[in-house]
């Protein structure tokens, strides 16, 4: 008789029927403080050997059991296994059953480590796991990541703070090894033998291109070539592109779309190309030239707020604060309302102030926590040294939507980063700086903090801060997310 583990709670983990639980602590805005992550299972009937087809028939399928998605098309469909997780809250590690009826005798064991595409960063809380059954690809375009059933029969595991995992699993032949963290997905076909295997990083990481024949899915992404907040070239030192000897993107070889700020956010008037993309990076005054230039027009506030309800995932910094304001204007109080652009720009010591962030940043390697050059290191965690301020918030908001239950959830933001801001009225008030929240089925995130705007080798701390919010809010919601607020 086999059984099926049901995952629910956003943030926590509840095995129905699989001999054990968690209880779900999460906070309001659905992110953890040290949980393991949800994970999800919907399907499309595909192919294996890494080169599934798509199907749209809206079904999903657990062994032949149905799961069901609330009404909400999720994924494409199908019947393959389609894994993602969620954000995490109380520990956990693996979660493997070897009982009967719950899959064969687990006599092999799998050690490795997940690394981001550049096979240097360590990334947690990435999904691993072990199927023969066809895996379902990443849909090519903005979607609505719902979580939902996972046969307890596939052995998985989550990595660990530091990119490890070690996974008990079945020995055979032709298997997949499967590891995924939010749009960033790598099937890789493997043959088990019993006892340990070691799997090589080049398995295991995260891939660097879209590239589903070799099993290889990342997100579709556009990004402002703004100047000086040149996320392109953190994109790049992640393993998105190639970087040259000072630590720039190396033009052509992006595996993203870069978009010129001096379109003045036409990009943005064009809803049907924005939703191409997974994720959208507006940083820095990607296109605004002048103090006191004007707000954005209703129709395209429209367009960001559709593209984030349908599963976008929305990022801003400092002086671009207006494309948070603007489309979400209940979600924060920046600081000097009309004009929160902050002029200097100042330097803060925050303060990490999200649990599973602060044990990402500590599990680091020494040669990441410092790269020199006159940077900030993160030999002081949880204080956290961040550079180019150009705003403030004052507060973040509690924001509440009643959900397809009839429950109110609050959608607001989730702190992830708080510090003074020696450049606002009250210098020695504490306020959020990196920030993240929930709007329909997609989230936006924003920092007063710039990433990278001087060219240099290595990621300095906030620009490993903001890499690992835009991990996260990619991940799935193991319920029907609740509706945009009115």
């Amino acid at each position: 008789m086999s059984r099926t583990c049901l995952f629910t709670g956003f943030l926590g983990v509840l095995l129905i029927g699989c001999g054990g639980g968690a209880e779900d602590t999460r906070d309001s805005q659905g992110v953890g403080s040290g949980i393991e992550p949800s994970v999800t299972l919907s399907g499309t009937q595909g192919q294996t050997s890494g080169s599934p087809t798509e199907s749209s028939d809206g079904s999903g399928s657990t062994g032949g059991e149905t799961t069901s998605t609330s009404g909400m098309q999720t994924t494409n469909g199908g019947s393959g296994i389609k894994f993602d997780i969620g954000d995490s809250e109380t520990g956990g590690g693996s979660s493997t059953d070897t009982e009967g009826d719950c899959g064969p005798a687990k006599d092999a064991t799998l050690q490795g480590k997940v690394f981001a595409p550049n096979l240097e960063l360590p990334i947690s809380g990435a999904l691993v796991y072990v199927t023969s059954d066809p895996v379902d690809p990443v849909p090519d375009g903005v979607y609505c990541a719902e979580c939902v059933q996972l046969d307890c029969s596939t052995p998985y595991t989550f990595s660990e703070a530091d990119g490890s995992f070690t996974l008990p699993a079945t020995s055979g032949q032709n298997l997949q090894l499967v590891v995924q963290k939010g749009q960033f997905l790598r099937v890789v076909n493997l043959n088990i033998t019993p006892g340990m295997n070691a799997i090589p990083a080049t398995q295991s990481n995260l891939p660097g291109e879209w590239n589903p024949a070799a099993g290889m899915w990342i997100p579709r992404i556009a990004v402002y070539q703004t100047n000086p907040d040149a996320v392109y070239n953190v994109l790049a030192k992640f393993g998105l592109a190639q970087v040259s000897g000072s630590g720039v993107m190396v033009p052509g070889t992006e595996q993203f779309t870069l978009i010129s700020d001096s379109d003045q956010g036409a990009f943005m008037d064009d809803l049907a190309g924005m939703n191409q993309y997974h994720i959208v990076f507006v940083p820095c005054a990607s296109t605004k030239y002048w103090f006191g230039a004007p707000g954005i027009a209703a129709q395209r506030i429209n367009n960001i707020q559709s593209y984030v309800a349908a599963g976008g995932k929305w990022y801003a910094t400092d002086h671009s604060n207006e494309y948070i304001e603007g489309p979400f204007p209940d979600y924060q109080e920046f600081h000097n309302p009309g004009m929160p652009d902050i002029q200097p720009a100042y330097t803060s010591n925050g303060t990490v102030v999200d649990t599973e962030l602060l044990a990402w940043l500590q599990a680091l390697p020494d040669n990441l926590k410092d790269i020199g050059g006159g940077f900030p290191n993160l030999y002081q965690l949880p204080t956290v040294t961040t550079e180019d301020n150009f705003s403030g918030i004052d507060i973040v908001n509690d924001v509440w939507v009643e959900d397809m239950m009839g429950e109110q959830v609050n959608v607001g933001h989730h702190t992830w980063v708080e510090g003074p801001c020696q450049s606002c009225s009250n210098p020695q008030q504490t306020r959020p700086m990196a920030v993240s929240g929930q709007y329909g089925c997609g989230r936006m995130m924003y920092s007063t903090f710039e990433t990278s705007s001087t060219a240099h080798n290595g990621l300095s701390p906030q620009e490993l801060v903001l890499l690992y919010m835009i991990l996260e809010i990619t991940t799935c919601f193991d319920e029907t997310p609740p509706p945009p607020p009115n």
